[in-house]
């Protein structure tokens, strides 16, 4: 039997469920063992499965409760998690904790045997609670009671930052909500604890209750900020309006009033939308809070406050900016400062720019006097015929062009042309000052993008090369197992043969000690005439002529029929060499008397041979077919030695591989987190560019309108009639 340590693929919860049908077997727990777990109407173990795990209620036969988790995938070092968090919870003080949120488990490392192996299970204190949607679906109309459970959460979230853990999935499903209205903390799989740090997520979390901007490498006290905000703000968003659990929540959803399409698209959000606009002024900053942490690195996210979790009036103190995107002040102690604003792109304006002409001067005066007299004077010269026509177009020409010239000398020195035009050359250096910056984050984005492509094939050529290591290890302990039952097999039969090998040698020597026996009597039993009626001595010498003179020296007789008219029969001597002798003068009769002596010689040793075997000889077999069945049962205790050091070497084999891609994975993290660090720090260094960019553009279309409003048109009509 062996215990998962890894490699062995984990059983799947059909699995699981099948081998919690008989606890007595798969538990060596003595608190599992003969526990009932609960059925679902088929009468088998009823799963509450996840995405790594299946959980299963078991109660004793004491009557304690408990939550199994059964691991339906390998976790790298997972048991060295469990114990740093077990030793880190453990000496934290009860009355310490604003509410019991801690739940007793026991990590055991072979808890469950499944298709004969073992593996770990997760042995936890059952809690009489419900998940925080439950709760919030029957009690979300009073507001008091979910204003409270505000608090409870904000408390917790200040227990967590006390001691410097981060559950790091944080959601409606791992937070229980108990009878007494305090919280309960469930799924301990991803929590960090000071003695992780340094070491990489196993988990993201819950997609609707994480920052956009997570990644594994994000490991450390600040995990749950982000989901803190946002479960605050659910809370406290329907105790300040009940009806918004039933518009934005979705009976079953996976989410409380915010989801992750939310954080990664705020400005096409609905549901955003719904509270930024809101009337109540805690639900309006909240959820402009979130908006404004979704993309930022989690180490730069602020843990949630508790003089904002304090809070229990129907507003959250401090004036409200009216600006579009301006967070409240109530909350810049808690977000990370804005990178410095470049002081080009910054540069105050001068002031709101003219839409019209006002307060004609001297030279706009007389340029409205010039006007008409440019137009008229040809005209009437040409009229009173004191110049030709074609005077009278040269003149229009000229006079048109001087005209043109002092409009457009005279224009340039109002006050509004000069204003407008300055404020355009302004606004266009600006943007040239801006395009750099822009340019810069253009490079930025698609260096982080080629990074985190690069990233995503590191760790899926890590997951490979895992993956690899596994399966071979897996292939070996295979093989090496395969062979050892083959082996021992052989070695069974060979065993079980043994015991009709020994009965069988011992019967052949028992016959073998008897016919020496008889041999030996049959050899002292020598031919004589006076034993053998109608034989005489010449017979009984023709018969030591040829070699029979003892009862040993043939075997029996055979008669042969002559034939012919008188049908004569001849008796033949049978030796023990194995001729046929056909003496003269031994016909049937004599041969049937040499047979018949000899069979009473027989039956006289026969009678008295031994019926047992020599001591000695019986002991020597014996001992012979005991050191055969020792060597066999040393072989197969040696079948059990190779497969072991097999699976050994092939388990350092798979630690050693491990090991090596864990530490050039951690290396990679390293680098990785330094590098998203300096992308985090350029990018604040950078602001928004593009924003920026924006704004001047909208500032120079603006300025162009203003310009518009100033043209030479507009200004020879002011001329002429002053507005």
């Amino acid at each position: 039997m062996s215990t998962a340590q890894g490699p062995l693929a984990f059983p799947s919860g059909r699995e699981y469920q099948e081998a919690l049908q008989n606890t007595a077997v798969c538990f060596l727990d003595r608190d599992l063992r003969g526990a009932l777990p609960q059925t679902n109407k088929l009468g088998l173990p009823r799963p509450i499965s996840g995405q790594f795990a299946s959980v299963f209620s078991l109660t004793n036969t004491a009557g304690r409760r408990f939550a199994l988790k059964c691991f339906t995938s390998h976790v790298r070092d997972q048991q060295d998690r469990y114990e740093a968090i077990s030793d880190k919870l453990s000496v934290i003080a009860p009355h310490s904790l604003s509410q019991p949120w801690r739940i007793g488990f026991d990590y055991v490392p072979a808890g469950i045997l499944v298709n004969g192996s073992r593996f770990p299970v997760l042995k936890m204190d059952w809690v009489e609670a419900v998940t925080l949607s439950n709760w919030l679906d029957h009690h979300y109309a009073d507001t008091a009671a979910v204003r409270e459970l505000a608090e409870r959460f904000a408390e917790l979230t200040a227990d967590l930052a006390t001691h410097d853990i981060a559950h790091g999935d944080l959601q409606h499903g791992n937070l229980l909500v108990a009878q007494d209205g305090t919280f309960r903390l469930v799924d301990y799989d991803g929590m960090f604890v000071p003695a992780l740090r340094g070491r990489h997520s196993t988990e993201r979390g819950h997609r609707n209750y994480q920052s956009p901007a997570r990644g594994d490498d994000d490991f450390d006290g600040t995990l749950d900020h982000f989901s803190n905000w946002v479960i605050y703000m659910a809370l406290r968003a329907v105790a300040a309006d009940p009806s918004l659990w039933t518009r934005l929540h979705e009976p079953d959803g996976e989410y409380l009033l915010l989801a992750e399409d939310d954080f990664k698209n705020p400005a096409g959000s609905v549901r955003l939308s719904t509270l930024l606009s809101h009337t109540d002024r805690t639900v309006r900053d909240l959820a402009e809070q979130i908006k404004v942490l979704a993309w930022q690195p989690l180490p730069l996210v602020p843990r949630l406050s508790m003089t904002v979790a304090a809070t229990t009036g129907p507003h959250i103190p401090g004036p409200r900016t009216a600006g579009a995107g301006r967070r409240p002040d109530w909350l810049d102690d808690h977000v990370t400062a804005p990178a410095t604003p470049d002081p080009v792109a910054s540069a105050p304006s001068s002031g709101p720019l003219p839409g019209k002409y006002t307060h004609r001067r001297t030279a706009d005066v007389l340029l409205g006097l010039l006007l008409p007299l440019a137009v008229l004077a040809p005209a009437v010269l040409t009229l009173a015929e004191l110049v030709s026509p074609l005077v009278t177009a040269l003149s229009y020409g000229g006079t048109l062009g001087v005209t043109a010239l002092t409009t457009r000398t005279t224009r340039g020195t109002r006050p509004e042309t000069r204003a407008v035009r300055a404020h355009l050359s302004q606004l266009r250096e600006k943007r040239r000052a801006t395009l750099g910056p822009v340019r810069a984050a253009d490079q930025l984005r698609r260096e982080q993008q080629g990074f985190d492509a690069s990233e995503a094939d590191r760790k899926s050529q890590l997951t490979a090369a895992q993956t690899k290591l596994e399966r071979a290890h897996q292939k070996a302990v295979k093989t090496a197992e395969k062979k050892k039952v083959q082996d021992q097999q052989a070695i069974d039969k060979a065993i079980a043969s043994l015991a009709v090998q020994r009965r069988t040698a011992l019967d052949q020597a028992m016959t073998s000690h008897r016919k020496g026996f008889i041999d030996g009597e049959l050899r002292k039993a020598r031919l004589h005439e006076k034993e053998l009626t109608g034989i005489g001595r010449s017979l009984v010498q023709a018969l030591a002529a040829q070699g029979v003179r003892t009862a040993a020296d043939f075997t029996g007789i055979t008669l042969v029929s002559a034939g012919g008219r008188y049908n004569s029969v001849t008796g033949l001597i049978n030796t023990a060499d194995g001729r046929s002798l056909d003496i003269k003068g031994i016909g049937e009769n004599r041969a049937r008397t040499l047979e018949a002596w000899r069979v009473r010689q027989h039956a006289r040793a026969s009678s008295r041979a031994p019926s047992s075997l020599p001591e000695a000889r019986r002991q020597s077999i014996e001992a012979d077919y005991a050191r055969r069945q020792t060597d066999l049962s040393n072989r197969r205790l040696e079948t059990e030695t190779t497969t072991r050091t097999a699976c050994e070497d092939a388990g350092k084999k798979l630690r050693s591989g491990l090991a090596r891609l864990t530490s050039e994975d951690r290396l990679a993290a390293n680098h990785a987190s330094q590098q998203r660090q300096q992308f985090a720090q350029r990018a604040r260094q950078l602001g928004d560019p593009h924003g920026r960019l924006a704004a001047v553009e909208s500032e120079i279309a603006a300025a162009r309108r203003s310009a518009r409003a100033l043209s030479s048109l507009r200004y020879l009509r002011f001329a002429l009639i002053g507005r």
